[in-house]
């Protein structure tokens, strides 16, 4: 493989609000040992006044300070997002626009695997020698596509943006993508009704809907077979692997993950109990923290996985440098 991360960048809303506040300022239904006992969620960040480009620009920017680079010097812009701000342009567009770039732009739609599909396709960039410097940007509002007055999804999902600057190197070791192609166990409606004077149907408004039985089972099962596969096509044991960052959805999912490979608990971290569910964010947010807290060193191996609306599912080693 031909890649590794140079700089990481977060960029979040400035309102975090807990589950307490849920029930307290918001009147939702529910409590915090509900919520707590069934995700491991404590809390999320949400939008007031920021959009989706604020977020994704504040991550970049930071990213790019954080890599020693400029604007100038990339070559190309991965945005991840299930609902950019606008259907067109794309989020890395907007981003270009708030930096000064002038590189190519595009996005990707992987749901909650987009920062491992946005890799990939880094990763084939940079060894066909189309790129030396690649952007990646996840950034997601889920806020603004939840039922705020359903407990069941709306208590899940947070707001917030990761950038990742990507350049050639030796530590992506390992990555594979796929589908089983399902549109109805997650999805978001496409939020314009529609005009067309001709059309038969006309598309209304909708919310997230998940059904979250099917979605458990699902993750549960692609973790383990991407394990299965990451290491069987590696030669690594789970011995091997300092740090699993799966995507952080649900806690009880990481918590099946940890029984299943007998693995110390600290080789798991997480996150969800402060962000919630950020869909493609999840992970690189997870490995800009540990990478500035000192946790993630050179030389340690990191099993990333996620899995997501479509269903899409990803994993990848990488041995950091």
């Amino acid at each position: 493989m031909s890649i590794k991360i140079t700089g990481t960048g977060i960029g979040l809303p400035k309102r975090h609000v807990t589950n307490d506040e849920l029930v307290s300022q918001f009147g939702l239904d529910t409590s915090d040992e509900w919520i707590t006992t069934r995700t491991g969620i404590k809390g999320r960040y949400i939008c007031e006044d920021e959009t989706l480009t604020d977020l994704a620009a504040t991550a970049t920017t930071n990213a790019l300070a954080d890599a020693g680079i400029a604007a100038a010097d990339l070559d190309y812009i991965i945005g991840s997002t299930v609902a950019a701000d606008a259907h067109s342009p794309s989020l890395a567009c907007a981003v270009a626009e708030r930096i000064d770039a002038t590189c190519a732009a595009v996005d990707v739609n992987g749901a909650c695997t987009g920062f491992l599909y946005a890799i990939d396709a880094a990763s084939a960039l940079i060894e066909a020698g189309r790129a030396s410097t690649i952007l990646i940007i996840c950034a997601e509002k889920m806020s603004a596509h939840v039922d705020w007055t359903d407990r069941r999804t709306c208590v899940l999902f947070g707001d917030g943006a990761a950038a990742v600057v990507v350049t050639r190197g030796n530590a992506l070791k390992y990555i594979h993508l796929g589908s089983r192609p399902d549109t109805q166990v997650i999805s978001i409606p496409n939020d314009m009704a529609g005009n067309n004077p001709i059309a038969r149907d006309q598309v209304p408004a909708g919310f997230v809907y998940m059904d979250g039985q099917k979605v458990f089972k699902y993750a549960v099962s692609m973790i383990q077979q991407e394990i299965n596969d990451g290491f069987a096509n590696t030669g690594l044991g789970s011995e091997d692997i300092d740090y699993y960052l799966f995507h952080q959805a649900n806690l009880r999912i990481i918590d099946y993950a940890i029984t299943r490979l007998k693995q110390p608990h600290d080789k798991f971290p997480t996150n969800i109990e402060r962000y919630g569910n950020v869909s493609s964010v999840t992970i690189p947010t997870l490995l800009h923290e540990m990478i500035h807290d000192g946790r993630i060193q050179p030389g340690q191996k990191l099993f990333l996985c996620a899995f997501g609306a479509g269903m899409t599912y990803g994993g990848a080693i990488m041995e950091w440098e």
